[in-house]
């Protein structure tokens, strides 16, 4: 089983895409037998079970955030994926990991909620701010996810995911060459700005986890991976900021007797 975690700001967002159709139509859980567009909440401690909508539980997780303005990107989310080829879970056996995935990462105080919307991964999601206005920071909240999911597949008789893509270790002379590469500008990537997530990581990402850190965290998508839609919004101009204006050239004084544009002269 494999983590995949964002952080953002408005849980509004993550929220709608949870509980959307995806942009395929791909979002869909099953209830009574039948496949409904969407997703459904399979675990929580709000009480908010069974919700195919997400207002109660946004709601709720916006209240507690508002206690703390002061922290940046308070909303947590991780995306929990069965490796492949593993057995497909029932929602019990999902909600039994989700409530002890957020026990062991420390979570299990803060207002949460497992989402599932398909048939190999749940989405959980958090506000790191606890009812009394207390904060998890998180550190180092990566490592320790793998660490918990390593745990929870071994507990459940999962297949064991690979955590990070193996390749070619550079040898010291390719290093030294990519140095000097980058010393004369021959590796500049106008493609990925400064903040932006790297091509490598984006594209070892699945499509769901991108299309999620698209809603939480737009400003780190990497330009060339952004649809026209994106780009335009990325270049509007920013009206709390101050801007270079420039001066309009003056229009030449008209002389007597030169032709104009109806085609005759005074």
């Amino acid at each position: 089983m494999i983590a995949k975690i964002t952080r953002g700001e408005r849980v509004g967002d993550i929220a709608a895409y949870l509980h959307g159709p995806g942009k395929a139509n791909e979002h869909q859980y099953k209830r009574a037998g039948q496949t409904h567009a969407g997703g459904v909440v399979i675990a929580s401690n709000i009480g908010v079970e069974g919700d195919t909508d997400p207002n109660r539980w946004a709601k709720d997780l916006r209240a507690t955030q508002k206690q703390r303005p002061d922290i940046k990107k308070p909303i947590w989310q991780a995306s929990l994926r069965a490796a492949p080829g593993d057995r497909i879970m029932s929602d019990a056996e999902w909600s039994s990991i989700a409530v002890e995935f957020m026990r062991r990462m420390g979570l299990e105080n803060r207002p949460w909620v497992a989402v599932r919307h398909g048939d190999d991964h749940i989405h959980v999601v958090a506000t790191r701010v606890d009812d009394e206005g207390q904060v998890w920071h998180g550190r180092n909240d990566r490592r320790q996810a793998q660490t918990v999911c390593t745990q929870l597949e071994h507990e459940h008789n999962l297949i064991h995911a690979p955590r990070r893509r193996t390749g070619a270790k550079r040898t010291v002379s390719e290093q030294r060459e990519m140095y000097r590469k980058a010393a004369r500008g021959d590796l500049r990537q106008p493609d990925v700005a400064p903040g932006q997530v790297s091509r490598e990581v984006w594209e070892s990402w699945d499509e769901d986890l991108q299309n999620v850190f698209r809603v939480t965290q737009p400003d780190r998508v990497p330009n060339y991976a952004r649809s026209e839609r994106e780009k335009a919004r990325s270049v509007a101009p920013s009206w709390g900021k101050s801007q270079q204006w420039q001066a309009r050239p003056r229009p030449r004084p008209r002389q007597y007797g030169q032709s104009h544009e109806h085609g005759y002269e005074r």
